[in-house]
């Protein structure tokens, strides 16, 4: 039986491997102290918080994606009752949506408004300098 000395011998190592992987693993150390230099426990902690909020965050929005697209239940045997309902929803969100355009009118108008104030202050300012 071949000892391990003899073992060695009759194996060709290529020059240079043993500095090259004792650099290796210099550099994988080196990295290693500046990957894990400036974490403190309370940065670790936090890092784990948000780590457990993000996939608590994950969680229920695939659960909520679930529930939503899940086959909903006819809950009306009547025709005319739902088609009752479609409208008095359709109208309830009608109603919305014009309060929401009226107050974007004024809106767009107090823009209108500032932005005249701008110019006027602008063009004022330009003639001085001329």
């Amino acid at each position: 039986m071949d000892t391990r000395e003899d073992l060695q011998e009759k194996i060709a190592v290529p020059a240079g491997l043993k500095q090259e992987l004792s650099d290796m693993i210099d550099s994988m150390d080196a990295a290693g102290k500046i990957l894990s230099s400036g974490k403190s426990p309370a940065r670790l902690i936090m890092t784990c918080i948000m780590g457990a909020a993000a996939g608590i965050v994950l969680f229920f929005g695939i659960w909520t994606a679930v529930e939503t697209f899940r086959r909903p239940e006819d809950t009306f045997t009547d025709p005319e009752t739902a088609y009752a309902e479609v409208e008095k929803a359709l109208f309830s969100i009608s109603e919305k949506m014009n309060a929401g355009l009226e107050k974007a009118a004024e809106a767009e108008k107090t823009l209108d408004r500032s932005m005249e104030t701008v110019k006027s202050l602008y063009l004022n300012k330009y003639n001085e300098l001329q």
